[in-house]
């Protein structure tokens, strides 16, 4: 459906269309194509239970049944940063490689760089999608280590930047592996 000219169209004057065609703001592409990557992150059920089921079950499991020796104090104390640092791995490196590998092998990168979204915009949408999944896994995990008894030592703000530097980090390993490698190779390797 065309739009109507919101102009008379006379005296040598084109009429004005609304909405003005061209691309939207660079931020709002970048935010859509977050929302969207995060949606299929979501709604995948691999992804899930490597991002959510495992951690949670892995802290859960090893916190309540002495079964590896965390050494004095309870065991959650132990395993908590570690379980965190776990998802973040998972999240960034492992579920980031694995579904842009697919995604580059049914040609759906290909696809999107025919869009106005620049490639670096891209990597940046994937980057924010993985973070908004960290944050709900963050959540998740501390709710349920706080239930269990754990006691967080040392500073939260070296923690959170720690979480960042580490999700930039896997991200961009992740994302090399998926561009470099087929997507079996990728998901074999990842």
């Amino acid at each position: 459906m065309i739009p109507a000219p919101t102009g008379t169209g006379r005296a040598g004057g084109t009429g004005a269309y609304a909405p003005k065609p061209g691309a939207a703001p660079l931020s709002r592409m970048i935010a859509a194509q977050a929302a969207l990557e995060t949606k299929m992150l979501l709604r995948n059920g691999e992804q899930l239970l490597l991002t959510v089921v495992i951690p949670t079950l892995l802290l859960v499991l090893f916190s309540t049944v002495d079964i590896v020796d965390t050494g004095a104090g309870e065991a959650v104390d132990f395993l908590a940063p570690g379980i965190l640092a776990l998802a973040v791995m998972s999240t960034a490196f492992t579920g980031q490689a694995i579904a842009t590998g697919f995604e580059r092998r049914y040609g759906v990168l290909k696809r999107l760089a025919s869009s106005p979204l620049p490639r670096w915009a891209l990597m940046t949408a994937k980057t924010l999608s993985v973070l908004v999944t960290e944050v709900f896994q963050i959540v998740l995990l501390t709710v349920i280590a706080f239930a269990l008894g754990w006691s967080p030592q040392g500073n939260p703000f070296a923690v959170l930047l720690l979480l960042v530097l580490g999700t930039a980090a896997f991200s961009g390993l992740g994302l090399l592996m998926a561009g470099t490698l087929k997507a079996e190779a990728t998901l074999a390797a990842a």
